[in-house]
């Protein structure tokens, strides 16, 4: 299965939070009580996330976070890899200058690493093309409210491996 970490999920409601602000700044604290996330653990991922320039923040008493760029220039596999570090599909889709990292024996004669370099290059593609302001519209209720569904279902269209991996 593919799982992110929970600071993933973090990132992403703290994010989708200043989106919905709209502008002016939000404190570590009221970010964290509005969302339920442990301060400790979200003031970690808003320092991570400030690090990338996906937000910025200010001091003093009237300081907090604040999108640093537009929802629509944030996109999930930016987020995925400030959070989680490089994204990678199986081990042996590391970059080139990470190649000599990968420990799998298998690379040389591997009949599957042609097909899971191309998916993974689609789920890479796909996370960068999903961004922040669509995930906060399709849920523009008020983020204190339970979860509420969405207006219209998603249909996906089932796609085979094969299909995936063109």
């Amino acid at each position: 299965m593919l799982t992110l970490t929970k600071k993933t999920d973090y990132a992403l409601i703290a994010l989708a939070y200043l989106a919905r602000r709209r502008g002016g700044v939000v404190s570590a604290r009221e970010l964290a009580t509005m969302s339920r996330v442990p301060l400790p653990i979200l003031t970690n991922v808003l320092k991570a996330l400030a690090h990338k320039g996906m937000v910025v923040s200010e001091r003093g008493s009237m300081g907090g976070y604040a999108l640093a760029k537009p929802a629509t220039a944030i996109n999930l596999h930016e987020l995925i890899v400030t959070i989680e570090g490089p994204f990678q599909f199986v081990q042996c889709t590391l970059g080139p200058e990470e190649s000599h990292r990968s420990d799998c024996e298998l690379i040389p004669c591997c009949p599957i690493r042609t097909p899971a370099h191309r998916i993974h290059g689609r789920l890479k593609e796909f996370l960068q093309g999903v961004t922040l302001a669509e995930l906060v519209e399709e849920h523009d209720e008020p983020a204190h409210s339970p979860a509420v569904p969405l207006r219209e279902p998603i249909h996906l269209k089932h796609t085979t491996v094969r299909e995936f991996a063109r």
